[in-house]
């Protein structure tokens, strides 16, 4: 095998790692430190400041259009935001509106959604697997994370998220 072939198995692998798709990933309890920032604006031009939504349930959920177990989590995570009356912000990784909107289209998914252009809320919030997500309590703390795709309709799901309300 040459080495650009070697290079782009190894790329296949690495992308197909990154994105991991598990059935009803649980939620589980947060203990790594403090809730970092989130400030930027949504592919509409509203401004989003985490530190605003102080008070509300937010979920912050990481994806990318590329990623399939992100596409089948995201009709979930828009029903509960609904369901729950909890504020769900999107973070799409690095990709541009042109490629985001027709995704969203696709799935009448109307979500907020902040680009992370350049990786850095990614490297904030510790990203390593989409989709991931993040469920920030009203005190402004995370309470609970999740890797992987996650029934956000699961009733486990639900009786934690309206346990923290």
């Amino acid at each position: 095998m040459g080495y650009a072939r070697l290079l782009r198995a190894v790329a296949g692998v690495a992308a197909a790692l990154a994105c991991i798709s598990l059935s009803a990933a649980p939620l589980e309890a947060w203990t790594g430190g403090p809730t970092p920032e989130l400030r930027a604006r949504t592919l509409t031009g509203q401004s989003i400041d985490l530190a605003e939504l102080k008070g509300r349930t937010v979920i912050v959920a990481f994806w990318a259009t590329w990623c399939a177990p992100c596409a089948a989590e995201m009709p979930s995570l828009q029903r509960l935001g609904k369901k729950l009356h909890i504020e769900v912000v999107t973070v799409n990784l690095q990709e541009n509106p042109a490629r985001i909107q027709p995704f969203l289209d696709r799935l009448s998914i109307t979500l907020p959604v902040v680009r992370d252009h350049d990786g850095s809320m990614r490297a904030a919030w510790g990203v390593s697997v989409l989709p991931s997500a993040f469920v920030v309590a009203p005190d402004g703390r995370i309470a609970f994370f999740a890797v992987g795709e996650t029934d956000w309709d699961d009733r486990a799901v639900v009786s934690l998220l309206t346990s923290i309300r």
